[in-house]
């Protein structure tokens, strides 16, 4: 799977998969929210999962890529194309 997750997605799903194990935890603790407390912990390891693969693939489903595009500025682009070109 190639990669679709970018930089800043990937520190929001690093701080958010945490935090969804830990509440699901919590809400593990009574016997009316079991489920409900699992299942938040296993969409939190799935968060934390794509965060460090760098792959989503709902993302990926639904087509979306929120890496940082690759452009050349005006005053490195010139000097940046001479040196690959050697």
């Amino acid at each position: 799977m190639e990669e679709n997750v970018g930089r800043r997605d990937r520190i929001v799903r690093a701080l958010a998969g945490p935090l969804m194990m830990v509440f699901g935890y919590y809400r593990m603790d009574g016997r009316r929210g079991k489920r409900g407390g699992l299942a938040t912990m296993i969409a939190g390891a799935m968060v934390v999962e794509s965060a460090v693969t760098r792959t989503c693939p709902l993302n990926a489903l639904l087509g979306i890529d929120t890496r940082e595009k690759k452009t050349f500025s005006r005053r490195h682009g010139p000097a940046l194309l001479a040196r690959l070109k050697k």
